[in-house]
């Protein structure tokens, strides 16, 4: 699945859902591996030319205090391949988006390998925390959820 670019608006994009776990990238992380794999298992972000800088926040079907990981990958153009930029560990709040559907209120970063700081923007008191990243002129990023405590993980990505 795959993530439009808009107005700087997470509800004038397109929301991409991940309901099912896949193991975290090894020693293949071609463009055809990581298109091949089930549209469950990945949600896709790939912004217009030029694009600066992206940020996210992820809501789904959660219960409060569950726990998902999410790997997220980043690549330059349409046939190359992937590099783990950072591991994302989310931590669910009682912020409600809609009934059942709750926000991710704590991000923790590990494995971090990106050119510049991955921003992670938490509040933690059961608001909605936000990851922002430079994307350096990347065309590509991918997020796989390797622990998937939820039903569903839904990202919403803006331009900044």
């Amino acid at each position: 699945m795959q993530l439009a670019m808009g107005q700087n608006n997470y509800e004038e994009h397109l929301t991409d859902t991940i309901t099912a776990s896949q193991a975290a990238l090894t020693t293949d992380k071609s463009a055809t591996l990581v298109d091949a794999l089930a549209s469950t298992k990945t949600a896709f972000l790939r912004p217009p030319n030029g694009t600066i800088a992206l940020e996210a926040r992820i809501r789904g079907l959660m219960t409060d205090g569950a726990d998902n990981v999410l790997n997220l990958y980043g690549m330059r153009g349409e046939e190359d391949h992937y590099t783990l930029m950072v591991t994302l560990t989310l931590k669910t709040g009682t912020q409600v988006y809609s009934a059942g559907n709750r926000f991710v209120d704590t991000i923790t970063k590990t494995n971090e390998k990106w050119w510049d700081s991955i921003d992670v923007i938490n509040d933690e008191a059961d608001g909605i925390a936000r990851v922002a990243w430079n994307t350096h002129g990347y065309s590509d990023f991918v997020l796989i959820a390797t622990t998937l405590a939820s039903s569903s993980v839904i990202v919403e990505a803006s331009q900044v």
